[in-house]
């Protein structure tokens, strides 16, 4: 099936969708992290383990599973079960809870550096207090962030890196309008995986609050991405520089206890999300004592203003206690999701190396992501544009193939997601790149590719 065709298949087999994009369009702004192009969004009504369903009924095998967030696939029961009872006895009172105890203590032992914890609403609330709070301790306004990053949706994280800037000295743009020249100022930009941004961190130690670092970058799952944080830490360690590590996306769901488990890093601060709040929206900020001591309130010495009206209520606290008890219940999970990840990457890396296709999975555990290029992509600077086409194609394949790839790329396993759904997403993945490479959309490809 050609790409044409499959936009069309994917048309007729969801009118309902279509009829609801249309509603949308007049009254609602898209707000939403972007659909792969399309005939049109597809509106998903209903989830259930590794699967989601869409407003016509039709089934897809998911590898969003909520942007990363449902480690233990849709409607687990156990979580299902807490924020049922949870609704029997009220679900938000704007004050302390016994529930906040039970989430904090399970992230207190689970995180190696969570001798304090404090809860927000969302990762990008995390990394923002993150960021006050290193620069409330520290008494230094300047924050260094990789290029490749995200921290989420603040001002302080939305920026991308000028492809035109040399690979060692990367300079920033920003992430669209609205964000104040001004902080260009107060943010260092630095390589991603490269020695220079050691250099740089020792050069501007007398300025630097904090050094923050995804514990995998979403965006380019690297394995070798532990030698990296261990060489970072002890550098801003001799430079007397606070180092973060925003585990929103990779706490619980590379290991029980996140990037610093699964690398051996322990930083001073760390931030989550996604995961620890068991589906409903989360964030919290964990560290070193001394440093989470300023979140003790406005009137202390260093302290700062946190807060937010959501913050820590107890929906979210039961949802999320149930997921993190039952992940510190069952260990095994995370070697099911390493050796499934393993698996599905061999196998498309396997296919595309046979066949001549330009095309790689990067994958650490059950983080995964493709690029449509013969390359190999060692951080955001490397990735190219070439096979544009043929990734789109390849996107609405799948989808009519039955699997839902978000429109981030950045996909996720849950521990749902059987023997039987990985050899389903190896054989619609395999079978979708022969589709491609079949029309011609490849370019450098082997056979039924372009030269």
């Amino acid at each position: 099936m050609r790409a044409a065709e499959a936009r069309a298949e994917l048309a007729r087999r969801t009118p309902r969708s279509r009829s609801i994009a249309a509603e949308r369009a007049e009254i609602l702004n898209s707000g939403l992290a972007a659909n792969l192009e399309m005939p049109h969004p597809i509106f998903i009504d209903r989830g259930e383990g590794p699967w989601v369903f869409d407003a016509d009924g039709n089934r897809y095998l998911d590898t969003s599973v909520g942007f990363g967030l449902h480690i233990l696939g849709h409607r687990h029961p156990e979580i299902e079960a807490a924020i049922k009872a949870r609704t029997e006895l009220g679900w938000m009172f704007g004050i302390h809870t016994v529930s906040q105890m039970k989430l904090a203590t399970l992230l207190h032992e689970a995180s190696p550096c969570a001798e304090r914890v404090v809860f927000c609403n969302t990762g990008s609330e995390a990394t923002m207090y993150a960021i006050r709070a290193a620069r409330g301790w520290s008494g230094r306004e300047r924050i260094a962030l990789f290029d490749g990053c995200y921290h989420g949706a603040h001002d302080y994280g939305m920026w991308i890196t000028d492809p035109g800037s040399p690979v060692d000295a990367p300079a920033k743009l920003p992430m669209g309008h609205g964000i104040p020249g001004a902080l260009d100022d107060l943010v260092t930009w630095l390589p991603y995986r490269h020695p220079a941004a050691f250099d740089t961190i020792r050069r501007q130690a007398g300025e630097l609050a904090l050094v923050m670092v995804e514990g995998v970058q979403s965006s380019n799952p690297q394995p070798e991405t532990g030698e990296f944080l261990t060489e970072l830490a002890a550098v801003c360690r001799e430079a007397g520089v606070l180092f973060a590590i925003d585990e929103v996306i990779t706490g619980f769901r590379l290991a029980y206890g996140g990037a610093q488990e699964r690398f051996g890093v322990v930083p001073d601060l760390a931030t989550y999300g996604k995961v620890l709040g068991g589906g409903l929206p989360v964030g919290a900020v964990t560290g070193r004592a001394d440093v989470m001591s300023v979140f003790t309130g406005l009137g202390a010495e260093r302290g700062i203003f946190s807060g937010g009206t959501f913050s820590g209520n107890p929906l979210t606290m039961e949802a999320g206690a149930a997921a993190v008890d039952h992940l510190r219940a069952h260990p095994e999970i995370y070697a099911r999701l390493d050796a499934a990840g393993d698996r599905l990457a061999a196998a498309v890396n396997g296919f595309c190396e046979d066949r001549q296709i330009p095309a790689r999975m990067n994958q650490v555990g059950s983080m995964f992501h493709m690029f449509f290029q013969r390359e190999p992509v060692n951080s955001m600077r490397d990735v190219r544009p070439d096979n544009a086409a043929a990734e789109k194609a390849f996107y609405l394949h799948a989808l009519n193939r039955g699997v839902l790839v978000p429109g981030t790329q950045r996909a996720f396993l849950s521990a749902a997601h059987g023997d039987a759904e990985v050899d389903l997403l190896i054989e619609v993945f395999q079978d979708s790149l022969a589709d491609v490479q079949a029309e011609g959309l490849f370019s450098g490809s082997g056979e039924g590719g372009e030269a």
